[in-house]
């Protein structure tokens, strides 16, 4: 039962790591609305055109 929780952090991490090192969404340099919305949009951003990739690769 310890490998499943070590699992999950490892796929926690991938989910918000890739945007990031990416380059499609950056670490957001001060707590401002401008900066935490270009690092939402960048992440979203990428999980959706990683979606779409993969449903048209089907």
């Amino acid at each position: 039962m310890k490998v499943i929780p070590i699992i999950v952090l490892v796929i926690i991490a991938l989910f918000f790591l890739l945007p990031i090192l990416s380059g499609s969404a950056s670490i957001p340099e001060d707590i401002s609305a401008r900066e935490i919305g270009w690092f939402i949009g960048g992440f979203v951003g990428y999980w959706i055109d990683a979606l779409k990739t993969m449903f048209s690769a089907l």
